[in-house]
């Protein structure tokens, strides 16, 4: 995995303005004729091809083309947010600067742009603009903005979500597309696109990749052969495993080799640049008034990334707030919450780290360890190294960890571990105990996929689960029947009054936190099988921990799993602000916890 080098551009590449836009460049070896730019899709599909598109650049940059992957102004980890003005024109304003950041970064004159979805209507857009792109790469193009939104109204209406409780906001004007929305003055942006109606083409040549498993649609190919460009029509398998969810997804290989041949073939007319490639990277950013971040290389060797978010004047005492996949989203977050959470505290003036743990996002996966899984033993090591960036922050006094899901799981078993935090927040978290091969780890794969590709939550896989009822591969009757006895709550807390040891003995390990003196908050979704899985679990202890204060849980009534309607990310943020929004309630230093 070469991820390449994290960048800030925009109007000033010292320290640019409040509009940054954030990416990875990844260089080439030696002086290179063709440089790549990667647009992504939107939303969620931006969310699922995050891994492919690093390797579309990687591939590129290896092969001898300077590549650059990047954020289009208010997504991923640019500044700005999906509700403001003219979104499609910032978007393709977008694609103008990173053109203009390669070819600084990259040592090269002419640039090829691959787009996939959503990204190739824009990267086709600002090419028939420019007059230095050579080529495009189109991957299932979007060709009309309308027949776009309509497939996701139809996306967001077969997701199947409840409806929100009375009193709850919902925004009628935006039209939400899984997790993310589109306001309605870009909706008529988009409506009056079509590409194959431009009057100019956006290059000499193009390579349009397209599904296996859908008919193409011919009329954009036909138009760009009547304006005399070279078109390539190939149907690769692919996309449909690109767009599976941020887990199951996997790296279209085929169309990955096809774009580095196809540059290949490209690049042999020009000469190569003889400059080469030694423009300055920014690495700090004003992202909003008051609010820096900058991206940060953690642990041994960088081998961790994380975005750092604090105030220009940090106050003499403050929080760190540590934010931890979710599952195997990278650093944004679901729906990009993590993002709006990390800019919103530092505001207040905490200081923020959200993170990839080895093997997620952009974070560099152990010696011989497979990237994005979700559940890794080394987690607790990599919580350890962000909670050591944190406390070396200046104000610093008190340090908490938070996350959804797999997030949550791996904050709370650092705490367990002995890393030095003041506060836990688990948010639906699905285990407690993870085994690889193990009942947990197929019930928790089946349901993070559900949860992020179809966003459905069974209870009752759970239940059975807890009950003995799930057979992993004909070989874990003698599994499932151990984890059916430690899962009743009576017969847990019976053993260990008769000082019976427990495997996988949930309530020790949260009298061992608590002990610890470190805050222990539990935060579902109404009706999310972890609830019962703590009290099962948990069994007494929950009690007794909830009687003392030193254990919290909060309700939410209604959202999905992953809180994917925009009216379940207020009330969580809400929800999160009750307990972060705020100073520290005392400025003593808790480093001793080291």
């Amino acid at each position: 995995m070469n991820r390449g080098e994290p960048v800030y551009f925009g109007t000033d590449p010292s320290f640019p303005g409040d509009r940054p836009l954030f990416g990875w460049v990844h260089r080439a070896s030696s002086p290179a004729r063709l440089g790549l730019l990667v647009c992504n899709a939107f939303g969620f599909e931006a969310v699922s091809a995050h891994r492919s598109m690093r390797r579309f650049a990687e591939e590129a940059s290896a092969a001898g083309f300077p590549s650059l992957r990047f954020d289009y102004d208010g997504t991923g980890d640019s500044a700005g947010h999906d509700g403001d003005p003219a979104r499609l024109a910032a978007w393709v304003a977008s694609v103008h600067q990173a053109v203009v950041a390669l070819r600084s970064l990259g040592g090269v004159e002419r640039v090829a742009i691959l787009g996939v979805r959503l990204g190739a209507l824009l990267a086709t857009l600002a090419a028939t603009a420019r007059d230095d792109i050579d080529g495009l790469v189109a991957i299932a193009p979007v060709v009309t903005g309308k027949t776009h939104l309509r497939e996701l109204r139809a996306l967001q209406m077969a997701l199947g979500l409840r409806e929100p409780p009375v009193g709850a906001v919902v925004d009628k004007d935006l039209q939400e597309t899984v997790g993310f929305f589109i306001n309605a003055e870009t909706r008529a942006a988009l409506e009056q696109v079509d590409l194959a109606k431009l009057d100019k083409p956006p290059a000499a040549a193009v390579l349009l990749l397209e599904r296996d498993d859908l008919p193409g649609n011919d009329a954009w190919p036909n138009r760009l052969a009547s304006q005399g460009v070279n078109v390539e029509r190939r149907r690769l398998p692919g996309y449909v495993e690109m767009m599976l969810g941020p887990e199951p997804a996997q790296v279209p290989e085929a169309m990955v080799r096809a774009t580095v041949d196809w540059l290949r073939a490209r690049s042999a007319q020009y000469v190569p640049t003889k400059h080469g490639s030694g423009a300055a990277r920014a690495l700090r950013a004003r992202v909003s008034s008051g609010v820096v971040e900058s991206a940060e290389l953690i642990g041994d060797a960088g081998r961790l990334f994380g975005v750092f978010s604090t105030p220009e004047s940090p106050p003499p005492a403050r929080r760190g707030l540590l934010l931890l996949n979710a599952g195997a989203v990278h650093r944004i977050g679901p729906s990009r919450l993590h993002v709006a959470l990390a800019r919103r505290w530092a505001a207040l003036g905490h200081a923020v780290l959200r993170m990839d743990v080895a093997g997620i996002g952009d974070s560099l996966p152990l010696a011989a360890e497979p990237e994005n899984v979700v559940y890794t033993a080394s987690a607790s090591d990599d919580v350890a190294q962000a909670v050591a960036f944190l406390r070396r922050q200046p104000g610093v006094t008190e340090v908490h960890a938070l996350g959804l899901c797999s997030g949550g799981y791996n904050a709370f078993k650092a705490a367990v571990a002995g890393v030095p935090l003041d506060g836990v927040l688990l948010i639906n978290p699905l285990v407690f105990f993870f085994e690889p091969n193990g009942p947990l780890d197929k019930a928790a794969h089946e349901v993070t996929f559900n949860s992020y590709a179809r966003h459905a939550l069974s209870l009752d896989v759970w239940k059975r689960l807890l009950r003995g009822e799930v057979d992993v591969a004909g070989k874990s009757k003698v599994m499932a029947r151990r984890f059916a006895i430690l899962g009743r709550g009576r017969a847990r807390d019976l053993a260990r009054r008769v000082g019976l040891p427990i495997a996988h003995d949930l309530a020790l390990e949260l009298e061992t936190v608590a002990r610890k003196n470190i805050a222990l908050r539990f935060l579902f979704a109404s009706g999310d099988p972890g609830i019962a899985l703590l009290q099962t679990q948990g069994g007494a202890m929950v009690q007794k921990l909830q009687r003392s204060g030193q254990l919290s849980m909060e309700v939410i009534n209604g959202p999905d799993h992953t809180f994917t309607p925009l009216w379940s990310q207020v009330a969580l943020t809400a929800a999160l602000g009750a307990h972060f929004d705020g100073r520290p309630s005392r400025e003593s230093d808790h480093r001793d916890k080291r």
